[in-house]
């Protein structure tokens, strides 16, 4: 991980209004909320859009954190209602209807309005909105008229999911494994959503800032902070340019030329608990009955030096993120788990390459394959294993974890095996010259795995004899004029990495495939056309088509193979097929595996996260259940983690105030004594005249005492 600027948000845990209540529940009118604790979940992030949340593992993690899905998996890989109170099928086989009725259980959005069907439908008719390009789309093809709809050949109205408060009706096309389709549930893509907040803001922006967005998991995004680093830019072409008309009038048009844009970059994120996930505020239940910690503190702007720092002394209570350069070190320590999760790379077919579509050629896709030393790559990402195949592990074979995807593969799949020889003379018998050659490798300059994997892949290709440069993407101030609100929000930020990824305005891009269920059928889909999820084509006026794979991949052999495997309806039948079709795209290498990606995290020894509470077992919950894992965390000693995160920031303060942009540094703390900040700083004033010289313990005691005085 690159040295970033550091934005004091570390020692933020200690802000607590510290009052007596502590131990066991807390009392609904108490301004005591919680535990504040400090973590570092993952490097920056951007959007936390659910259905967005599957190019990068990081973010899917803390998307988790956030929205709740109406089934979950357990820790064993078992299916179990979440937001999801009950389900029931009923069939009626002779008029061949089918149908699933699942009722909502009694919970909260984090504004206290009751999650309802409403939000369900109106989650799923956006994933399959024809206009729009949503992969997951595919996971709701068995629901009558859905298919239709996304290929433009119904109407959404026509799309047989009805709402009625919390019951929710389904009616399938024709009978179904049910089971598979509530596998397909668990998929935080299908989480539902408000409308009044998705709908009323720019859709691609609406999870960006707590003001926009309403989660419905145990945690809700509080607050954002931003840094702009001038000396690093981006250009930017889909941007809304300001001009002025003819009549001196401000209005904004679509730019047509690239324009170049400072960095700007997330240094810290608050997430906070949703009071009323499964807590009736009505009946004044304690704010603790379903989520343990007040607030998790997450600064984004650290060195790595200062995390390990932080970690061992206890400040950082968890790492959820560990970064490359420790990972040796905590090796040993670490929780490593499987993740769902494939690092990849996207060759794109339609791309000019020195006037050709140099992608298109099969032969030149299975050579660049080839030359990437994967067992080198994993090696140095320490989390990782060298990719066998494009399913990533964790993954299940049929519709139990009993068996996954992968322990099911026999073959050596010849295009993912380090043969640079085999690689040039496939060059060769192609009549393809590498020297004649240049390209780009696209990849998120904000996230320091992918960053590795381009300069890693850069190198073998370079040495294979092509020209080949990198192309860091990354994130800028939000330059984009939205008419709904009739303004430039400035408050949020772009991804251009992103937005290359979506709009296939790349190369050659890195990224994280992560499976958007256990079904290996959500991984393999998008690459055929017909499940492809993008948007449809609409260049020509009553001629609309289904739009290819955003790689540009397309093979009649492979959409025709995932066509029949979409017909088979028990799950169980159709695993060979599955496994064929990975086949094929290992032959094709439309799409490179690199490595599968590991779950990793740290858990330091003052907390305990208490996961026996989530599914009643004494195990800590594995992937599976990584939404759930923080919900119940506590810290063994509150009042000495406190005294340590006071002691941290003192030793920090002379180092973060000489930084412009940490908070220490601003203009009214720059030039002020260590004893002066703590009695200027609202933010910390009230920690230290509790925690110097009297302990919260103390201080708690003494209020008992005054107010049975009182009495």
């Amino acid at each position: 991980m690159k040295k970033r600027l550091i934005a004091l948000f570390l020692c933020l845990a200690a802000i607590v209004t510290l009052l007596p209540g502590c131990a066991g529940s807390i009392a609904a009118d108490s301004e005591y909320r919680g535990e504040q604790l400090t973590m570092y979940l993952t490097e920056t992030i951007y959007d936390l859009d659910p259905a967005r949340a599957y190019k990068n593992e990081s973010t899917r993690a803390v998307v988790s954190l956030l929205f709740d899905t109406l089934f979950v998996l357990d820790e064993n890989g078992k299916v179990q209602p979440s937001l999801a109170k009950s389900y029931t099928v009923k069939e009626n086989k002779e008029e061949n209807e089918y149908f699933m009725y699942i009722t909502l259980a009694n919970t909260c959005w984090s504004d206290n309005t009751p999650i309802s069907a409403d939000d369900v439908v109106f989650a799923w008719k956006r994933l399959l909105n024809p206009n729009k390009s949503y992969e997951a789309a595919a996971l709701l093809f068995d629901i009558k008229g859905a298919r239709a709809y996304s290929e433009g050949e119904g109407s959404k109205d026509d799309v047989q999911i009805i709402a009625d408060q919390k019951l929710l009706t389904i009616q399938f096309e024709t009978k179904i494994d049910y089971d598979q389709f509530l596998l397909n549930l668990t998929s935080l893509a299908l989480a539902p959503l408000r409308e009044d907040y998705v709908g009323s803001y720019k859709d691609s922006d609406w999870a960006k800032k707590p003001g926009t967005m309403v989660c419905s998991g145990p945690f809700k995004l509080s607050r954002v902070s931003f840094a702009e680093n001038s000396s690093t830019r981006y250009s930017d072409i889909n941007y809304s340019q300001k001009v002025k008309d003819q009549n001196d009038n401000t209005i904004y048009i679509n730019a047509t030329e690239p324009s170049r844009f400072r960095e700007n970059v997330v240094s810290a994120f608050v997430i906070e608990r949703n009071s009323y996930y499964y807590r009736n505020s009505a009946k004044e239940e304690s704010l603790d009955v379903s989520v343990t910690p007040y607030k998790i503190f997450v600064d984004c702007a650290m060195s790595d030096e200062d995390i390990k720092e932080a970690y061992d002394s206890g400040v950082i209570t968890y790492v959820g993120d560990i970064p490359m350069s420790l990972r040796e070190h905590y090796a040993s320590e670490a929780v490593v788990e499987d993740s769902l999760s494939t690092n990849v790379i996207y060759l794109n077919e339609n791309a000019e390459i020195d006037g050709e579509k140099l992608f298109a050629t099969k032969e030149v896709r299975q050579a660049l394959s080839m030359v990437i030393d994967r067992e080198a790559i994993a090696k140095a990402l320490v989390f990782a294993d060298a990719a066998n195949g494009l399913v990533p592990t964790g993954v299940f074979d049929s519709s139990s974890a009993k068996k996954t995807f992968r322990d099911a593969v026999n073959a050596q799949y010849q295009y993912l095996q380090l043969n640079v020889d085999a690689a040039k003379k496939l060059l060769d018998d192609a009549d393809i010259d590498p020297s004649d050659y240049s390209f780009s490798i696209t990849y998120a300059a904000y996230d320091e795995v992918h960053t590795y994997v381009a300069e890693a892949v850069a190198d073998a290709w370079n040495e294979l004899g092509f020209d080949v440069e990198l192309n860091a993407r990354g994130t800028v101030a939000n330059n984009d004029y939205y008419k709904g609100t009739k303004e430039v929000p400035a408050d949020i930020c772009d991804d251009v990495y992103y937005e290359d990824l979506v709009s296939g305005s790349f190369e050659v891009i890195i990224l994280d495939l992560v499976a958007f269920s256990a079904d290996p059928f959500s991984v393999l889909a998008p690459f055929a056309t017909q499940f492809s999820g993008q948007a449809m084509d609409m260049s020509q006026v009553g001629n609309y088509q289904l739009s290819n794979h955003v790689t540009g991949y397309c093979s009649e052999t492979y959409n025709n193979l995932m066509e029949e495997i979409y017909g088979i309806k028990k799950a169980a039948d159709r695993t060979d097929k599955l496994h064929e079709a990975e086949a094929i795209l290992m032959e094709d290498m439309p799409v490179i595996p690199v490595v599968f990606n590991k779950s990793a995290y740290l858990v330091n020894d003052n907390i305990d996260l208490n996961n026996s509470k989530l599914f009643g077992k004494s195990k800590n919950s594995c992937y599976y259940a990584t939404g759930a894992t923080l919900r119940y965390v506590t810290v063994d000693n509150y009042d000495a983690y406190l005294t340590d995160c006071a002691a941290f920031l003192e030793s920090k303060y002379e180092e973060y105030k000489e930084n412009p942009l940490s908070y220490l540094g601003n203009d009214a703390f720059y030039d002020i004594s260590w004893e002066d900040f703590k009695e200027e700083s609202s933010y910390y004033k009230y920690l230290f005249e509790m925690i110097t010289p009297k302990t919260v313990k103390e201080k708690a005691k003494l209020e008992k005492e005054q107010e049975k005085n009182k009495k």
